[in-house]
């Protein structure tokens, strides 16, 4: 049984700070958790975009002249994680024959040269190179990192 002196109920004081020190981490460990998550999420979202846009335009006649319309499909498919209102977002699409390279970007990119990145292919083979990203904030309670998500996608032109 249970008795009225003081020395049980100094444990069940300790006990409710235990529980308090523990529950802020858990917590901390939870939204972290989701944040991530949601963070991870938007990132596989700009993957798929990146490959959306640059298969879709591997496949459309001049799309050189066209690079826009990709900006747009890139978009479309996105699923709003490319949008004007998403953070520090990013598209760039280049059109790359090793001749005469041709690009368009949206957002605000990081420095291009002619092409949107490095993808280590030949330089004469024709191809269609998207880049896209986005800056996204992972919370954890006490500390919140800026992330940076990008993803890059390249196709053979088919025409």
């Amino acid at each position: 049984m249970g008795s009225c002196n003081g020395e049980d109920r100094g444990d069940l004081g300790a006990a409710m700070v235990e529980l308090a020190l523990v529950f802020v981490l858990l917590v901390m460990l939870l939204v972290g958790t989701v944040s991530a998550a949601v963070a991870f999420g938007k990132g596989n979202s700009i993957q798929n975009a990146a490959r959306e846009a640059s298969r879709y335009a591997a496949t459309r006649d001049d799309v050189k002249n066209n690079l826009n319309e990709v900006i747009q499909v890139a978009k479309a498919a996105s699923s709003g994680d490319l949008d004007t209102s998403a953070p520090g977002y990013y598209i760039c699409v280049a059109y790359v024959d090793g001749v005469a390279n041709v690009r368009a970007t949206e957002g605000t990119p990081p420095l291009f040269n002619d092409v949107c990145y490095n993808d280590g292919r030949p330089v004469n083979e024709t191809r269609i190179q998207v880049t896209a990203g986005r800056d996204v904030t992972i919370n954890a309670v006490l500390f919140s990192p800026d992330v940076t998500l990008d993803a890059q996608a390249a196709a053979r032109y088919e025409r």
